[in-house]
């Protein structure tokens, strides 16, 4: 008696635990409903460091592709077409739209001030949020940057983070993801009295 209990235990374990476990699929940018031939997947894990991730979005680019990174998570797979041109063009939004990503921790640009996890949400509806010539919300715009050399710990939990939150909103708008260098500036040059 008891043997036939574990056999049907056994069997009804399995049926629960083998039954379809269905994968959503989200994806963030301009080209999800573009040829899918024409995508390359990436994974962060991929890379060993920024400088070769944002050389191999740009080679995708410029060989008539279209890049797609790709974050698995359990029964979700984000798909993520960063916002690239061949040919850069001349483009500075306001400095609210970048993040910094330093030892594997994303910054305010320009700061020490690190982002949270749980200020996504604000970060994303006041400073993610892309107005080009108008007061109208058009999009949402993150500009990540690191130098070439960093490591690519912390860019997939933050993505992971802000889609979470950007899925929060149900919103048509495009969420925009953006990879750039880090360019040291300079300090600007002393000021001259005159004599």
């Amino acid at each position: 008696m008891k043997l036939n209990f574990v056999k049907y235990l056994i069997i009804v374990l399995l049926l629960t635990c083998c039954r379809n476990q269905e994968t959503k699929i989200r994806g963030y940018g301009f080209p999800k409903n573009e040829n899918r031939r024409l995508n390359v997947s990436l994974e962060l894990s991929e890379f060993k460091n920024y400088g070769i991730l944002i050389d191999r979005i740009r080679e995708i680019t410029c060989n008539d592709s279209i890049p797609k990174i790709v974050v698995k998570q359990k029964n979700l797979i984000l798909n993520i077409y960063p916002t690239e041109l061949c040919e850069p063009i001349i483009f500075d939004p306001d400095g609210k739209h970048y993040v910094t990503f330093r030892k594997g921790k994303p910054f305010e640009w320009q700061t020490i001030t690190e982002i949270f996890p749980d200020s996504l949400s604000k970060k994303l509806t006041e400073d993610f949020s892309y107005y080009r010539n108008s007061e109208k919300l058009e999009s949402y715009l993150i500009i990540i940057e690191s130098e070439r050399n960093e490591k690519i710990n912390g860019i997939e939990k933050f993505i992971t983070g802000i889609t979470q939150e950007y899925d929060k909103l149900e919103t048509k708008l495009e969420l925009n993801f953006a990879f750039w260098e880090d360019f040291q500036r300079p300090p600007p040059p002393p000021a001259f009295e005159n004599e």
